[in-house]
């Protein structure tokens, strides 16, 4: 077992439960369906924690299994960014995103299925289909970035940086986890991710005045 790749995977149950409970504690919607989101995430992080562990025989479907929280977080992650909208505009959104989500989850899975691996490093390497690959980047470029805006908006400077440039570290880390294979690229993203994680779980976790007047 990869200590560093367990490690990963556990700081990021960590980083992602603890921002979703700060944030869907509070009042404002957009905190609310972003902290859903991020504990979604925490859950498919479990049980992708879960085949580094273990490493299953049935790998493809722990890896199904945490697919399902992820293209759900993506959901949430679609309404909090338009939470600015109107109500009819958000309701039509809200719907097409769960549509869009069950189509994705099902293309995934039957249509062109993922060839999830460890390599001799220890790494764990998803494998997703390159359609597969496009949609997911799409779909979380789509829904994270204004997510990520609306979210930040609502902070006072230097904590609305932070939690800006803290979650497009961690979109961009994302897509470059699962579009490259290279060791050295793979352990810097990895230690830049956990940084970014720690940054802003420590930050908005332990200092009141990052929420100062927030609900």
């Amino acid at each position: 077992m990869n200590i560093a790749v367990l490690l990963f995977f556990l700081h990021n149950i960590l980083a992602t439960a603890l921002l979703g409970y700060k944030f869907v504690v509070r009042k404002d919607p957009i905190f609310k369906n972003l902290g859903t989101a991020l504990l979604l995430d925490s859950a498919a992080f479990v049980v992708w924690s879960a085949a580094v562990i273990l490493k299953p025989s049935n790998l493809e479907l722990f890896v199904t299994v945490g697919a399902v929280f992820f293209i759900a977080s993506l959901v949430f992650l679609l309404i909090t960014g338009t939470q600015k909208v109107s109500a009819s505009t958000k309701g039509i959104l809200a719907v097409l995103g769960v549509i869009v989500g069950i189509a994705l989850f099902l293309t995934r899975t039957f249509i062109y299925p993922s060839a999830p691996a460890f390599s001799s490093e220890g790494l764990f390497f998803f494998n997703l289909h390159p359609i597969v690959t496009m949609v997911y980047i799409f779909g979380l470029l789509l829904t994270a970035m204004p997510a990520i805006d609306a979210a930040a908006s609502k902070f006072e400077q230097p904590y609305s940086a932070l939690v800006r440039y803290g979650f497009i570290i961690e979109v961009a880390g994302g897509i470059i986890l699962i579009t490259t294979a290279d060791i050295q690229v793979l352990n810097i993203i990895g230690w830049v991710m956990g940084a970014a994680y720690f940054s802003l779980w420590s930050i908005l976790l332990f200092n009141r005045n990052a929420w100062k007047n927030l609900e």
